[in-house]
């Protein structure tokens, strides 16, 4: 007989990863120096999800967050980058969390492919629904208020995850 042993299944802990590196990348598009702080933030992400521990997932997530609302502010004219980066961050910090609640709940051997990919697949459908969404708001918005715009549905995405949980 196999011991329990609660860590994540390794897709979607390499999904969530990759997930907030490629945020990472949309931020370093807007601003290089911003990025630096979103880089450290997934390092400590990808332990995080490798290894099962909440903590270094939600900070590695919320390092890459601000450091896609800073690089919001700093540049007003990039939208589609920092809006996508800001969707992605929390879709990732959403795959990170299911896949250390599945290592808890059912351990490692536990054959998870078929959940771990309709997860994904929603969260993912969810973020880009809300940078399509965030987009549209951007290109009819009017008064020059893009930059709100674009916080606002940040926030509306936090509280749209939250609410999936």
């Amino acid at each position: 007989m196999t011991e329990f042993e609660p860590t994540p299944p390794r897709n979607t802990a390499t999904a969530a990863t990759v997930t907030l590196a490629v945020a990472t990348v949309l931020v370093a598009t807007v601003s290089a120096g911003v990025a630096s702080v979103a880089a450290v933030g997934v390092l400590a992400f990808a332990y995080g999800a490798f290894a099962g521990s909440r903590f270094p997932v939600t900070a590695g997530a919320a390092a890459v967050f601000l450091s896609v609302l800073l690089a919001a502010i700093t540049l007003r004219t990039a939208v589609f980058a920092p809006l996508a980066a800001a969707a992605l961050t929390v879709a990732a910090w959403d795959l990170a969390e299911h896949g250390i609640g599945l290592g808890e709940h059912v351990g490692a051997a536990a054959r998870t492919r078929n959940a771990e990919l309709v997860h994904a697949a929603l969260t993912l459908g969810i973020a880009a629904l809300a940078v399509a969404a965030g987009y549209a708001v951007y290109l009819v918005g009017v008064d020059g208020r893009p930059v709100a715009a674009v916080v606002l549905l940040a926030a509306g995405a936090l509280a749209l995850f939250g609410a999936l949980r």
